[in-house]
């Protein structure tokens, strides 16, 4: 009997988790980093990334209350969910900042006529090494929103875990199930997110970077609007 029930907790958490990825803040924040990708691969290991990290600091964090038996204060709880609006409003200015068209500054420098010139000139970034670079950054970058969002999210999990969990050994089990799903909702949902963005960039490319500006402009007004709820 006692086994079962552990069972469906267990699968309860996972489900859980799944539905966790769908939390607005979770859903902004991951739009803004799916507007940044031309491929429904990359967006996917993006919210892969998104997941782990959330995970990572949700077992950090829940193994070492659930051990001490400690109860976050709620004031401490606050300050991490400011600490998440905070993040939104800046992925949403950066998303703003990239979606200008990408330039770079060169300096060539060449001789003639027994004399050196140096001449400065602006072109379009090569495509190709921008994007490797920049697909590098941005999964470094999920990774760390990911643990951001697990840091907010700690305080209310532990507290469920300790009111259903008999020991921390199965407390932990239930946070990592949690995280599981966690990870498989946001694979499906970030991939569902680049969509529209993707679709832009092969058939509408003109709107692309319309929509990213507006993408930009929402997180900065959600992750502003949460801030001060939470603070007011």
């Amino acid at each position: 009997m006692m086994e079962d029930l552990i069972l469906s907790s267990l699968f309860l958490g996972f489900l859980l988790g799944l539905s966790h990825a769908l939390d607005a803040d979770h859903v902004v924040a991951v739009g803004t980093l799916a507007a940044e990708t031309e491929s429904l691969k990359r967006s996917s290991i993006l919210g892969l990334c998104w997941g782990v990290g959330h995970t990572v600091t949700l077992t950090l964090i829940g193994g070492l209350v659930l051990s001490v038996k400690w109860k976050i204060p709620e004031v401490l709880a606050i300050s991490m969910e400011v600490m998440v609006a905070a993040m939104i409003v800046g992925l949403g200015a950066l998303l703003l900042w990239r979606a200008r068209r990408p330039l770079t500054l060169h300096a060539h420098t060449h001789s003639h006529d027994d004399s050196t010139h140096t001449h400065v000139h602006v072109h379009v970034e090569n495509k190709e090494v921008h994007g490797h670079h920049h697909l590098r950054n941005s999964l470094v970058k999920a990774f760390g929103v990911g643990l951001v969002h697990g840091i907010a999210g700690s305080a209310a999990l532990t507290i469920t875990v300790m009111a259903t969990m008999p020991s921390f050994f199965l407390g932990i089990i239930y946070i990592v199930v949690f995280g599981t799903g966690t990870i498989a909702g946001m694979f499906l949902m970030s991939t569902v997110i680049s969509m529209p963005f993707i679709f832009m960039a092969q058939r509408a490319a003109h709107w692309q970077t319309r929509i990213k500006v507006c993408a930009g402009v929402f997180a900065m007004g959600f992750g502003s609007t949460l801030a001060w709820s939470l603070l007011s």
